[in-house]
């Protein structure tokens, strides 16, 4: 590969340095200077509020910017670095190098989400007495001074205190219609999006990767994921292409190429893609991000747009969630 990055079993922040040293495809000017950056990085307090990823990142050299920092940012903020904001940037090496070791390491599903996390969800909010109705999208939100109201195209239900667990592009619809979650939903309604492009790729069920992950350079997609190491589906590869906003039709043909300039597949026996045009939200310099209390005290926010340190991950809805729910518990 071109550029090789493995950070040995010793103590946070020291197994980043040593990986950075130890690091393959760089010299040892580049190295030093990664190893240097990443340390100033780690160790300020100031916070980058209104830089961009690619002003942070402008005093290493290009290599680095090209084949580390601005994959990171690309993979961990889904945003172009010359958008990405810097603080959360930022933030994200510090939770992943600054802390425990074990906190860096990447952890490939072996099943699909949906089995992994919210069906053993449903599952214990079941168990615990409680209802989960699915196909059931909520339309109106109307609330007053003692419950709030949700209604579906089937019924409506009166609630004590709700959680409006929706994506951001799904909150302004609801928030306009209580009169107090105005300001938040004008906030979320002028966000922007990023799209996350997915190819799966079938190749003869004998081939198969290195690695279950391998990162890609110089074209469309990031990464692609063996299938078959991680799922059991043999010979399936998965290309991704994150902040993919500017990808041209033939996309799926030059991650092909991309993986060529590694290994050498037979010709794929049948090809997907699937794009998802609001992925994410855009995480640039000095956005708006509101509380999980809104200014109705019976209505809370969950979700990865939220106030806190992350960008659009399943870590920072999980801290949302969690973080909602304790509010919520504070009032009753």
């Amino acid at each position: 590969p071109d550029f090789s990055l493995t950070c040995p079993r010793l103590p946070a922040p020291l197994h980043l340095l040593a990986g950075l040293l130890g690091a393959r495809g760089l010299n040892w000017r580049e190295k030093l200077a990664a190893a240097r950056w990443a340390q100033a990085l780690l160790g300020s307090r100031e916070a980058p509020d209104r830089q961009t990823v690619s002003q942070l990142t402008h005093s290493q050299p290009e290599r680095l910017r090209t084949m580390l920092w601005h994959p990171l940012c690309v993979s961990a903020l889904n945003t172009p670095p010359e958008k990405a904001s810097a603080r959360v940037f930022r933030d994200v090496i510090r939770a992943a190098f600054g802390g425990r070791t074990h906190h860096s390491d990447l952890v490939l599903p072996r099943r699909d989400l949906t089995a992994l996390l919210p069906a053993p969800a449903a599952a214990r909010v079941v168990e615990l007495g409680g209802e989960v109705r699915l196909a059931s999208r909520v339309t109106t939100l109307d609330a007053s001074p003692d419950d709030v109201t949700l209604g579906t195209h089937d019924d409506t239900s009166a609630y004590s205190h709700v959680i409006l667990a929706v994506a951001p592009q799904h909150l302004p619809a609801l928030a306009m219609q209580v009169p107090a979650l105005d300001p938040v939903g004008r906030t979320v309604a002028r966000y922007e999006y990023q799209p996350i492009a997915t190819a799966y790729v079938q190749y003869d069920p004998a081939f198969r990767l290195s690695r279950p992950l391998l990162a890609l350079a110089d074209g469309p997609a990031q990464f692609v994921f063996d299938r078959g190491q991680s799922h059991g589906q043999a010979g399936l590869l998965a290309f991704v292409a994150s902040a993919a906003a500017d990808l041209s039709t033939d996309w799926v043909d030059q991650a092909e190429a991309q993986l060529q300039r590694i290994v050498h597949p037979d010709p794929a026996r049948w090809r997907r893609r699937i794009v998802e045009k609001q992925a994410t939200y855009s995480c640039v310099p000095d956005m708006t991000r509101p509380p999980v209390h809104t200014p109705h005290p019976r209505i809370f926010l969950a979700g990865d747009y939220t106030a806190g340190p992350y960008p659009a991950t399943l870590e920072s809805a999980t801290q949302s969630g969690v973080q909602s729910a304790r509010t919520l518990l504070e009032q009753i």
